[in-house]
């Protein structure tokens, strides 16, 4: 059991100190901490989804909302073996409630931090609770990831946690391919999808830097 603690929210703790299921409980207290009302954005969402014709991409509104979000401590060992320093940006592709920016916020006031999530109520709940911080870094946006208007902004790095369906992650991919032809990049991906993906079709990101694999996420770099 992860004891939660307010003065140490987001506490750096050993990857192979805590199971899954204890990051999850643990993530549930700190939801409630901050005031994130994520049942009943969650209702909003539902609702969204059955009455909107046009709610084409995966919301994972069908699962609890644990089930689509990586926990507080497995975020802050994610960012601790990013190594960030100040004046980076990192980019969080299907941000859900925003978790990685409140720890980005806590911990790393230089690095810049951009949310991409696809359901307004989802944005705006996560938009409430970061109002009442001085965080002049993190910014969460709504946006369709998938939709071929939409234009992925340059960054150091880029978290995706298989947000929608296979195409909509392999046009992601894509994106941050054309990136890298500019610039070097990191990624890390969560999920089983994302993962196989880049094996699968992107060896610029798989095969020219030895990518350092964790049971459930991997970091990759061009």
């Amino acid at each position: 059991m992860i004891e939660f603690d307010a003065k140490d929210p987001f506490p750096l703790l050993s990857l192979d100190s805590y199971t899954y299921k204890e990051a999850q409980d643990h993530a549930i207290l700190v939801d409630e901490w901050l005031g994130l009302q994520i049942q009943n954005c969650e209702g909003k969402v539902r609702a969204r989804s059955a009455s909107d014709t046009d709610v084409a991409q995966q919301n994972w509104e069908h699962l609890s909302p644990q089930a689509f979000q990586t926990p507080y401590v497995e975020i802050r060992n994610i960012l601790d073996l990013l190594n960030l320093s100040a004046g980076k940006h990192i980019v969080d592709l299907g941000c859900a409630y925003g978790r990685m920016g409140f720890v980005l916020g806590a911990h790393y006031p230089g690095v810049h931090f951009r949310g991409y999530e696809l359901e307004p109520a989802r944005v705006l709940e996560a938009q409430r609770i970061l109002a009442t911080y001085s965080y002049t870094n993190i910014a969460i946006h709504v946006a369709d990831l998938a939709a071929e208007d939409f234009v992925l902004p340059e960054a150091d790095v880029y978290f995706i946690f298989d947000y929608g369906s296979e195409n909509a992650v392999k046009k992601t991919l894509g994106d941050l391919q054309k990136i890298a032809q500019k610039r070097s990049i990191e990624v890390v991906a969560r999920g089983r999808l994302s993962r196989f993906l880049i094996h699968k079709e992107h060896p610029w990101l798989a095969e020219i830097h030895a990518p350092r694999h964790f049971h459930h996420f991997s970091i990759y770099q061009s």
